[in-house]
C-alpha cells in the first residue's frame, strides 16, 4: 500500500461547501489526527467519508482503514453523557458496518465511541474512547431494554483507547490496529 493523505483542511472546507459536512466535530478531528500520525509511522491508507447530505446520500460509516494485514470500517461517535443512546446510529450504518465485515476475513468493524462531557473542572472532566466491535455492539444493543449504551458497559467489554498529543491537536492510540490478533 502507499502512503495517502486525505485533503488539506483548506480543501475539506471547500469540499463542505459542495457536497456537505466532512469533519464536522472534535471526535472526527481527533480520529483523523490519529490516523494521520499511524500513516506516519506505518504503511496504511484511510479515506474521510462526507457526511450525510440530507435524503440524497448517506454515509455508510466515517471512516475506511487499509492496513497491510485488516481493513477496517470505523463509525466514530461523540456523546456527552455516560450512555450512549442506541439510535445515534442509524440502522443502514449497522447494516453496512456489518456487511463490511463479512465481506472479507480481513475486514473488521467498530463504532469508536466518545465519552466526553466537555467539564471545566478537571475533576469532573470525562473525555475517554472505546472501540467496540460491530458484533458487539449489537449484541449489546439486542439484549437489553434499555435504550443507551451505558460507559459502564464499554469499561467491562470494549477496548479502550488511550489519549495522545500529537504536534497538531490530540488524539487516540490506533497502533493496534496493525496487530489486528491483539485486538478481542
Amino acid at each position: 500500500l502507499k502512503k495517502h493523505s486525505i485533503r488539506s483542511s483548506r480543501k475539506l472546507k471547500k469540499k463542505a461547501v459542495c457536497t456537505g459536512k466532512m469533519t464536522t466535530n472534535i471526535t472526527e478531528t481527533e480520529m483523523k489526527n490519529s490516523l494521520k500520525h499511524l500513516m506516519e509511522k506505518s504503511n496504511i491508507y484511510f479515506m474521510k467519508y462526507p457526511d450525510s447530505v440530507r435524503e440524497f446520500y448517506r454515509s455508510p460509516y466515517d471512516f475506511l482503514v487499509l492496513t497491510e494485514k485488516c481493513n477496517y470500517a470505523i463509525e466514530v461517535k461523540k456523546i456527552k453523557t455516560k450512555s450512549f443512546p442506541f439510535k445515534n446510529i442509524t440502522e443502514h450504518q449497522i447494516e453496512s458496518l456489518l456487511t463490511f465485515s463479512k465481506l472479507l476475513k480481513r475486514n473488521r468493524s467498530f463504532v469508536l465511541i466518545n465519552y466526553r462531557n466537555g467539564k471545566k473542572k478537571a475533576s469532573e472532566k470525562i473525555n475517554r474512547a472505546y472501540l467496540i466491535d460491530i458484533v458487539d455492539f449489537i449484541n449489546a444493543k439486542e439484549s437489553t431494554e434499555k435504550k443507551s449504551l451505558p460507559m459502564e458497559w464499554c469499561e467491562n467489554n470494549a477496548v479502550p483507547l488511550k489519549r495522545m498529543k500529537f504536534e497538531k491537536g490530540y488524539g487516540w492510540d490506533l497502533s493496534l490496529l496493525l496487530e489486528p490478533d491483539l485486538i478481542p
